[in-house]
């Protein structure tokens, strides 16, 4: 008979502890299941081999609780990253058609889980003629908005403004704007996206996705300095 088969005995575990003293340090949870003796010294005295047990145990059940967060947790970003990528890609096919202002409010809505979407410029200077439609700011509100020093935008609560989100302002009740610099003469610009519930966007929140679509955009956009496509609509 093999021996991995026999019973498994008290002395069998207490040799196999002695010979491998960093169980425990590999395998903590093994404390979860330990039962303590009971105090030999009275009811009245207290036996901290209880306490250590107890605080290693509570310390074990909160590292399993952490690591279930922290899955959670990466399958969001995961999720979030996924649908940053499926919404850069949605701007360059909606430019490729001419259509980058539609795509945005259309499109970024759903991709990035936000009630309103708009890409918007300042009105100052001379134009190409697909920016015309989108230039709804008057000169300086990007600075006003969201300065060079500071181009991301988060803001808990937030009024709907009609030159960014149209007719969409009404829902607005927190916001997160970027600037957008085309460069080539273009005047500048915001991605604005817009929630309908406060404190959607805070101030210590994470930028790098919204800024990295706003890059995207701002790309789209230096193009059009180039000369329109003659089959793009404005």
């Amino acid at each position: 008979m093999n021996d991995n088969s026999l019973p498994l005995t008290d002395d069998a575990v207490v040799a196999y502890l002695a010979e491998n003293p960093g169980f425990l340090d590999r395998r903590p949870e093994a404390l979860l299941h330990l039962v303590l003796p009971g105090s030999e010294h009275g009811e009245d005295v207290v036996d901290i081999r209880n306490f250590v047990i107890k605080r290693l145990q509570d310390e074990l059940s909160d590292m399993r609780e952490g690591t279930d967060s922290l899955i959670q947790t990466t399958r969001i970003n995961m999720s979030l990253l996924k649908r940053t990528h499926q919404a850069v890609l949605t701007v360059l096919q909606g430019d490729e058609k001419g259509a980058l202002g539609e795509t945005v409010a259309d499109d970024l809505t759903l991709l990035l889980d936000v009630d309103v979407a708009a890409v918007r410029f300042e009105n100052a200077g001379t134009l190409p003629a697909r920016s015309t439609p989108l230039a709804t700011l008057s000169e300086g509100y990007v600075d006003m908005v969201a300065p060079r020093e500071r181009p991301i935008a988060l803001r808990p609560q937030a009024k709907g403004d009609e030159r960014l989100f149209g007719g969409g302002a009404g829902l607005v009740a927190s916001d997160a704007l970027a600037r957008l610099e085309p460069g080539n003469g273009h005047p500048p610009g915001l991605l604005a996206l817009g929630v309908r519930h406060p404190g959607a966007f805070a101030e210590d929140q994470a930028s790098d996705l919204l800024s990295f679509v706003a890059r995207v955009v701002e790309h789209c956009v230096r193009q059009w300095t180039f000369g329109e496509r003659p089959d793009a609509p404005g």
